[in-house]
């Protein structure tokens, strides 16, 4: 079975598993969260490789995003929650502060979108990741108690592996 036919058939059972959370069309490398569209670049990668997230406010106010916690997750089953921990210090350091948070926090008008990269770690297992992005409100506090999420992408180990 070719690596495409078999993301194309999980992420069709992960569209119909889903709740009102996440939208998008099936096969969608973007979902939409508490007014932001999170996109990633790709539908496979491999460990170590760049992904490149572009988020875009679809709401109709303000967002606050918070650089400092944008990470993949992954699952290797989808029957199985993906991750929603928050963690500031991941990209800013571990004594990351409130004011180092309100520093790499990035203030998205309607319709505004950026583009960040990640990378994807060097120990990443196959399986089905999605990238996290949390929200904040202006003084740099969690906006919601979940973040938001890119439409579902996979990670197979390299041929040389």
């Amino acid at each position: 079975m070719s690596r495409g036919l078999l993301l194309s058939l999980s992420v069709a059972l992960f569209a119909l598993s889903c709740g009102e959370d996440a939208t998008g069309p099936v096969g969608s490398l973007c979902a939409t969260q508490h007014g932001l569209e999170v996109c990633v670049d790709r539908s496979e990668y491999e460990p170590r490789e760049s992904i490149t997230v572009t988020t875009r406010n679809v709401s109709g106010a303000r967002i606050f995003k918070d650089s400092c916690a944008t990470k993949p997750v992954g699952v290797t089953n989808l029957e199985v929650e993906f991750e929603a921990f928050y963690n500031p210090t991941l990209h800013c350091g571990r004594g990351a502060t409130r004011a180092d948070i309100l520093e790499h926090m990035v203030e998205l008008e309607p319709g505004a979108s950026t583009r960040e990269t990640v990378t994807l770690p060097f120990f990443s297992f196959q399986g089905w990741y999605r990238v996290n992005v949390w929200l904040l409100d202006a003084e740099g506090d969690l906006a919601v108690d979940t973040p938001a999420a890119s439409g579902i992408f996979q990670v197979f180990p390299s041929v040389g592996e």
